[in-house]
């Protein structure tokens, strides 16, 4: 028979046969895994601080009800799980900085996991992972937070699958080395400013994920040295990976000194991976300066339409597109290069590209350089330094 134990821990459940195992491995001379304890914190009576005080690496903080305290995260491994409606809610919770002043800061602390949660009404970031820490968001909605929903900052990594992040001033920041990867269904939507800002030598990967970034009240997504992504590994291709920047009050996507790239979501030509960018108020995707596309292999689609402007190179600004652009019904121009590097454009059967439709379809400036392999090209207006060749060329 067993004995009786009592946790040294408040709130710490220990099982009964997780002891008497101890007991026979000290006897016998085998080791087993240290347990795994679950802390069920009901809200208001009860904390996440309070558990997170006992937690060790691998337990579970379960939620109930609506909490209002910040959270700081510093043990690894550990997960805080969310049963019906649990919110952690900011609301009236103090100090009320405006940055750095996360609802929930994971700091350095790695494998943290945070699920079925609404994380809501922070006069900071809703998430904010620093100094290294590793986390990730899985079915959670993030919302109406002041500053930001989800930061990802000083070489952090996070993984968001199934999450909703509405309604806060950016929706996601990812900056000075960070990076995430988005999975599932991701609506990044209604943010003030921004719906993403990807900063500061920093990644943002799309891997098996269907991503709306739409109806925010400034750019959709802003990058500045920093890179956008979808690779080709499988889990990008099943079900398939989409990226849909729609309805933002200024451009879609700002690429500055960055690079969108996309090397996979399907075989060769496939055009599996659909980039959309619509009904933006300015720039479809807008590369100021030095920025660059980059999809070599035909296996993603463009479509850009009902923009002010479809694709606008800026100086210095670059493209490598094999296939699946269409840029067509955009209010004043499809494609423009003002100081533009080199452009390269080209159809392939399966996958073709197209620039039509609008009322100027390619308008070249200022030593623009482009390179039409096949792709169907409406009208071309072109200054007297700009360069073309290829199947459509200046008139």
């Amino acid at each position: 028979m067993f004995p009786k134990v009592k946790s040294t821990h408040p709130g710490r459940i220990l099982q009964v046969a997780v002891l008497s195992l101890t007991l026979l491995a000290a006897l016998g001379g085998f080791s087993l895994a240290p347990a795994q304890a679950l802390f069920p914190v009901n809200c208001p009576g009860t904390t996440i601080t309070g558990a997170l005080r006992f937690a060790k690496p691998g337990d579970t903080i379960r939620v109930a009800g609506v909490c209002k305290e910040r959270v700081r995260i510093t043990t690894d491994q550990i997960t805080i799980e969310g049963l019906a409606t649990a919110v952690l809610d900011g609301a009236g919770v103090g100090p009320a900085a405006p940055e750095f002043n996360a609802l929930v800061t994971i700091d350095g602390a790695r494998g943290v996991t945070l699920k079925r949660l609404t994380i809501q009404n922070s006069s900071g970031e809703g998430v904010l992972g620093q100094n290294g820490a590793s986390f990730r968001v899985e079915n959670t909605t993030v919302q109406d937070n002041g500053f930001t929903g989800i930061a990802v900052s000083s070489g952090s990594t996070a993984e968001l699958t199934n999450c909703t992040i509405r309604r806060n001033g950016i929706g996601m920041d990812i900056f000075t080395s960070g990076a995430a990867v988005l999975k599932g269904s991701i609506a990044i939507t209604h943010n003030l400013s921004s719906g993403i800002d990807l900063n500061g030598q920093s990644i943002l990967e799309i891997r098996g994920g269907q991503v709306q970034v739409n109806d925010n009240g400034g750019t959709g997504i802003v990058m500045g040295g920093s890179q956008l992504a979808i690779f080709g590994f499988t889990e990008a291709q099943q079900p398939g990976s989409s990226l849909t920047v729609n309805g933002n009050a200024a451009s879609g996507i700002l690429v500055g000194t960055s690079s969108i790239e996309v090397f996979g979501g399907g075989f060769f030509g496939s055009g599996a991976t659909v980039i959309t960018v619509s009904d933006n108020g300015e720039n479809g995707i807008w590369l100021p300066e030095s920025g660059t596309i980059i999809s070599p292999f035909a296996t993603a689609k463009f479509v850009m339409e009902n923009n002010e402007t479809g694709i606008n190179f800026g100086q210095n600004s670059g493209a490598t597109i094999i296939g699946g652009l269409s840029v067509t019904n955009n209010r004043s121009t499809g494609l423009l290069a003002d100081g533009a590097g080199s452009l390269t454009l080209v159809s392939i059967p399966p996958n073709p590209s197209a620039i039509t439709g609008n009322p100027v379809d390619v308008d070249l400036r200022f030593g623009s350089r482009v390179t039409f392999g096949g792709a169907a090209v409406g009208s071309i207006n072109c200054d007297g330094t700009a360069l073309s060749r290829g199947s459509s060329t200046c008139p």
